[in-house]
C-alpha cells in the first residue's frame, strides 16, 4: 500500500512538473506571437506611410497631364513624367525590400551552409559593389588575407548581407570619395569590417539602428530615400551564422560597421 502511495505521490509530482513545463512553454508562444503581431501592425503602418505619398504623387502628376495634355510641352511632360517614375520606383523598391525581409520572418526558413573558399566568395560580392560605387565615383579599398579562408557559410545568403552593409556605406558617402572593406581572422572567427568617411552615427543610435524601418538619416547624399530594412536584414542573416554585427561610428567622421562570423563549431 506504501509503494502504491509513494508511486501516486511520485506520479503527481512528474503530472505538476510537465503542467508547468507547458505552461512555460504556452508563456513563451504566447510572448513570441504578441511580438510577430506587434511586428506586423508596425510593418502595415510603414507599409501605408511609406507608400502612400510617392503613390499620391504618381496619380496626381498622371492626372495633372490625363488633364492638361493638349497645353504640356515636351520639357514639361519630361519632367513630370519623370517624377512618376521617381515616385512609382521607389514604391517598387520599398515592396521588393518588405518581400525580402518578410522572408527571413519565416520560422521554416533553411539555410544551406556548405564549405567555400571565402576570399573568392568576398571578391565576388565586391565586384557587385563596385557597380553602385562607380555610379557615384566611390573607390572601395579592399584589404585582404593572402592565405586561403574556407568554411562553412550560406553563400546566397551571406552575399546579402554583405551587399546591404557595402551599399550602405556607399549609400551614406560622397562622390568622388572611398570606402574600406578589410577581411581579417584569428584562430576561431573571420571579421568583415566595412568603413565609410560619411554622415556618421551618434552612440545613441546604436542601440536601434538595427530595429526595422529604423532611420537615422532619411536622405542619402544623392537625396535618395531610406527604406530602413537593409541592416536589420543583415543582422538576422549574421545571426543566422552564429555571428554578430558591432558598430563604430563618429558624426561626421564616418562608421565603421564589422561582421563576425565563427570559423568552427557552427551548428548546421
Amino acid at each position: 500500500m506504501k509503494k502504491e502511495a509513494k508511486e501516486q505521490l511520485n506520479y503527481k509530482d512528474e503530472l505538476e512538473d510537465k503542467i508547468i513545463e507547458l505552461s512555460l512553454k504556452l508563456k513563451n508562444k504566447d510572448k513570441e506571437l504578441n511580438e510577430v503581431v506587434e511586428l506586423n501592425n508596425l510593418i502595415f503602418k510603414k507599409l501605408i506611410h511609406n507608400l502612400k505619398n510617392p503613390v499620391g504623387i504618381a496619380f496626381s502628376f498622371s492626372e495633372m497631364i490625363l488633364e492638361g495634355i493638349d497645353n504640356y510641352n515636351p520639357e514639361k511632360l519630361k519632367s513630370h513624367v519623370e517624377i512618376i517614375k521617381n515616385s512609382s520606383d521607389f514604391s517598387l523598391k520599398f515592396l521588393n525590400k518588405l518581400a525580402e525581409y518578410a522572408r527571413y520572418q519565416q520560422l521554416e526558413l533553411k539555410f544551406t551552409f556548405l564549405e567555400y573558399d571565402f576570399l573568392n566568395f568576398i571578391n565576388s560580392v565586391i565586384a557587385k559593389a563596385e557597380v553602385l560605387a562607380n555610379k557615384k565615383s566611390i573607390h572601395i579599398n579592399k584589404k585582404l588575407p593572402t592565405e586561403v579562408v574556407k568554411f562553412k557559410f550560406d553563400k546566397n545568403e551571406l552575399e546579402i548581407a554583405i551587399l546591404n552593409i557595402l551599399n550602405n556605406a556607399i549609400r551614406y558617402s560622397n562622390e568622388n570619395s572611398e570606402i574600406g572593406i578589410e577581411v581579417t581572422t584569428t584562430q576561431s572567427e573571420l571579421n568583415i569590417s566595412v568603413s565609410d568617411y560619411g554622415l556618421g552615427l551618434e552612440q545613441k543610435d546604436f542601440l536601434f539602428i538595427f530595429d526595422e524601418f529604423c532611420v537615422v538619416n532619411t536622405y542619402s547624399e544623392d537625396k535618395e530615400k531610406c527604406i530602413g530594412l537593409g541592416l536589420p536584414i543583415a543582422q538576422k542573416i549574421v545571426k543566422k551564422h552564429g555571428g554578430k554585427i558591432s558598430i563604430k561610428s563618429e558624426i561626421s567622421k564616418g562608421s565603421t560597421f564589422t561582421i563576425s562570423l565563427p570559423l568552427y563549431g557552427l551548428n548546421t
